[in-house]
C-alpha cells in the first residue's frame, strides 16, 4: 500500500512539474505562402495557407500572441514562386523552401524586408533582387540572423544600423552596389561577396567579426579584413550569369570547407535547404524500330551532385510508368557525369477511339480563318480537315490545343472545315538531380524539383470522326480611322458603327445575309463592292456623330429581320413569309389603283 501511495505522489508531482513549464516549453509550427496558380492555399487548411508572404507573417504575429498557452511558435515557410512584395517581419522567422526558386522582387525600387524585430528571429533560403534596398535590419536589439540567403541587382542589399544583434551567416552577394552596409562590427560570416560595386562599407572603427568570407572581383571589398581566415578567389560557381543562376559550388571550388566548419556561401551551414538546383535542357525521343526513347539532358554540375533520377508515365505530371527493362518510374542514375538514359519494355496501347470533337466557331481573318472546338476526352491532340469542297481532305496537326488559325488562304475563297480528334499513346518524363544523403523528395529534400516535363508519342494513332462541316471564307481588313478596333472584320462598317461592336448579333446576321445571298451572284458582288467603297465614309460620320446611332439603328432593323429570316429559319417558314408579304404587297397596290381610278372618276 505504501508503494502505490508514494507511486501516486510521484505521478502527481510530475504532472504538476509538467503543467508548470509546459507553456515555456514551445514547439514550432509554420504557416505556409504560396503564390503558385496552382496550390490550393486556404487560410483554414492544416497548416494554414496564404498566397503573400506578409498574410503569412500577419497571421503567425496574431497566432503566436497566444503562445504563453498554446506552447506553439509559428513561423513561415515560403514555397518556390516570384512574390512581388515589401515585407514588414515583425519579429518572425520566414524561410524559404528551395533558396534558388523562392525569389523576393522588388521591381528595381523599395525596400524588400524591414527587420522590425521584438524577439528572436531569422530569415533565410531565399533571393532577394532587383530593389533599392534587400533588408533593412536597422535600430533592432532582439537577435535576427541573415542566414543563406542571395542578394542580387540591388542598390544596398543589407543595411545595419545600430543593430548590435544581428549576424550575417552564410549568404551569397552578386552584383549589388553596396553589399552591406554597417556602422558596427558585426558578425559577418561565411559569405561570398561577388562583382559588388562595395563589399563592405562600414563606419566602425575597428572590425574584428568579419570572417571566413569569399572576396572577389568587387570594385572595393572595403576595410582590409582577416587575411586568415577570408579569401579572395574566385568562388566557382556552378553558373553565376544566366538569367536563372545557380550559386551552388563547383567541384574544386576553394570556397568548400573553408567557411567556419562549413562551405561558404548560402549552401554551406547547418541551415541551408538541401534541394539541387533544377535540370535543364531534358530532351526525349523514340526509335519507332526498337520502341525505345531515349532521354537526355544538361548535367547540374554541383559538387554536392552525385547523380539523377529519370521519372516517366502516361499521363503529365503523373511519373508511375513501368517498363520490363527498367522497372517502375523513377529510374535511378548513379553519376552525376551520365546526362542520358533509355525506356524500353514501354506498353503503348489506346483502345478506345475519341469522340468527335464539335466545331463551335470559324471567324475570318485577313486569309486566314479561326477555329475553336470543344475538348474531347482521352484526345492527344487534334487534326484540322479544309479544302475548297466538301468534304475537306487537306489535314494540318495542330497538337493538344482548342484553337487554332488556318493561314495562308485566298481571301473570298469559300473553304470548308472540320476537326478531328487525335488519341496516341505518350510518354511524359521529368528528370531530377540527386545528392549523397537521402532520403529523396522531389523539391522537398536531397532532390532537385521536376525538371521541365518533356513528351514523346508511340505506337499508333486513333482518330475520331470529323466534328460538323462548317464553310466560311478570309477577308482582308479594311483599315480605317476609329474603326480598326471594332473587329476582326470591318466589312459591316454601317452596322458595326450603329451597334458598337463586330460580333453583335445583329451585325452577324447581315454578314451572313451578305455572304449566302449577295455574294453568290453578281449583281449582288457588284452592290456588296460599291458598298466597301462607301461604306467607311458612312461609319466613320456614325462614329463621329454618337447621337445618330439609335435612329440608324431603328432604320436597320427591318434588314436585320428580313436577313435573320433568310439565314435562321426554313424554307417552309420563308415561303409562308414571302407569300405573305407579296399578298401584302398586292393588297396595297389593288387599293391604291382603286383610289387613283376612283380620284379619276372611273370604275371597275
Amino acid at each position: 500500500m505504501k508503494s502505490i501511495k508514494s507511486m501516486l505522489l510521484v505521478l502527481t508531482a510530475a504532472l504538476i512539474l509538467h503543467s508548470a513549464i509546459a507553456p515555456n516549453m514551445a514547439q514550432a509550427d509554420e504557416i505556409i505562402a504560396n503564390n503558385s496558380s496552382t496550390a490550393s492555399c486556404s487560410s483554414s487548411a492544416t497548416p494554414p495557407c496564404y498566397t503573400t508572404i506578409q498574410q503569412a507573417i500577419d497571421a503567425a504575429v496574431t497566432l503566436n500572441l497566444d503562445s504563453a498557452t498554446t506552447g506553439i511558435i509559428y513561423s513561415v515557410r515560403v514555397e518556390p514562386g516570384e512574390y512581388p512584395e515589401n515585407l514588414t517581419l515583425n519579429g518572425i522567422t520566414v524561410q524559404g523552401r528551395e533558396t534558388a526558386r523562392t525569389i523576393i522582387s522588388g521591381g528595381g525600387s523599395g525596400t524588400l524586408a524591414t527587420a522590425n524585430i521584438s524577439s528572436t528571429s531569422i530569415i533565410s533560403n531565399l533571393t532577394f533582387a532587383n530593389a533599392s534596398i534587400g533588408i533593412d535590419a536597422s535600430n533592432n536589439t532582439a537577435s535576427f540572423e541573415i542566414r543563406n540567403n542571395i542578394f542580387r541587382a540591388i542598390s544596398t542589399a543589407v543595411t545595419l544600423q545600430s543593430s548590435s544583434n544581428t549576424t550575417i551567416i552564410n549568404n551569397v552577394f552578386y552584383a549589388n552596389g553596396t553589399a552591406i552596409s554597417t556602422n558596427e562590427d558585426r558578425v559577418i560570416k561565411n559569405n561570398i561577396f561577388l562583382s559588388n560595386t562595395a563589399a563592405i562599407s562600414t563606419t566602425a572603427t575597428t572590425v574584428s567579426n568579419i570572417t571566413y568570407n569569399d572576396f572577389f572581383s568587387n570594385a572595393s571589398d572595403g576595410v582590409v579584413w582577416d587575411t586568415v581566415t577570408n579569401i579572395t578567389l574566385d568562388p566557382l560557381f556552378v553558373d553565376a550569369f544566366s538569367s536563372t543562376p545557380d550559386f551552388h559550388l563547383l567541384s574544386g571550388s576553394p570556397c568548400i570547407n573553408k567557411g567556419n566548419a562549413t562551405d561558404m556561401g548560402a549552401y554551406g551551414g547547418s541551415g541551408t535547404d538541401t534541394i539541387p538546383f533544377q535540370v535543364s535542357g531534358v530532351a526525349s525521343s523514340l526509335d519507332t524500330t526498337t520502341n525505345i526513347i531515349s532521354v537526355s539532358w544538361n548535367a547540374n554540375n554541383s559538387y554536392l551532385v552525385t547523380g539523377y533520377r529519370v521519372y516517366y508515365g502516361t499521363t503529365s505530371g503523373v511519373y508511375t510508368g513501368t517498363g520490363a527493362t527498367e522497372g517502375a518510374s523513377p529510374i535511378s542514375i548513379p553519376s552525376a557525369a551520365t546526362t542520358s538514359a533509355t525506356l524500353s519494355g514501354l506498353t503503348s496501347n489506346v483502345t478506345t477511339t475519341p469522340a468527335s470533337p464539335t466545331l463551335n466557331s470559324v471567324s475570318p481573318l485577313n486569309e486566314s480563318l479561326a477555329l475553336s472546338w470543344d475538348a474531347v476526352d482521352g484526345a492527344t491532340g487534334y487534326r484540322i480537315y479544309y479544302g475548297t469542297s466538301s468534304p475537306p481532305s487537306t489535314t494540318v496537326d495542330v497538337g493538344d490545343t482548342t484553337t487554332y488559325t488556318l493561314s495562308g488562304l485566298t481571301n473570298g475563297q469559300t473553304y470548308y472545315v472540320a476537326v478531328s480528334a487525335i488519341a496516341q499513346p505518350a510518354y511524359y518524363i521529368a528528370v531530377t538531380a540527386i545528392d549523397s544523403t537521402g532520403p529523396y523528395d522531389p523539391g522537398i529534400g536531397h532532390e532537385s524539383a521536376y525538371s521541365l516535363e518533356s513528351s514523346v508519342s508511340v505506337g499508333s494513332p486513333m482518330e475520331s470522326g470529323l466534328s460538323n462541316i462548317t464553310s466560311d471564307f478570309p477577308e482582308a481588313l479594311v483599315a480605317y480611322p476609329n474603326l480598326t478596333s471594332q473587329g476582326p472584320s470591318l466589312h459591316c462598317f454601317i452596322a458595326t458603327a450603329a451597334f458598337g461592336y463586330y460580333s453583335a448579333p445583329e451585325v452577324q446576321a447581315l454578314r451572313e445575309f451578305r455572304d449566302r445571298y449577295l455574294l453568290t451572284n453578281s449583281a449582288g458582288s457588284a452592290f456588296v463592292r460599291w458598298y466597301y467603297e462607301h461604306g467607311p465614309v458612312a461609319a466613320a460620320f456614325i462614329n463621329a456623330h454618337p447621337a445618330y446611332k439609335p435612329v440608324v439603328r431603328a432604320a436597320l432593323m427591318p434588314a436585320v429581320g428580313a436577313a435573320l429570316l433568310m439565314t435562321k429559319t426554313s424554307f417552309f417558314i420563308k415561303t409562308i413569309v414571302t407569300l405573305f408579304i407579296l399578298t401584302i404587297a398586292l393588297m396595297m397596290a389593288y387599293r391604291s389603283s382603286r383610289k387613283k381610278l376612283s380620284g379619276s372618276g372611273g370604275s371597275l
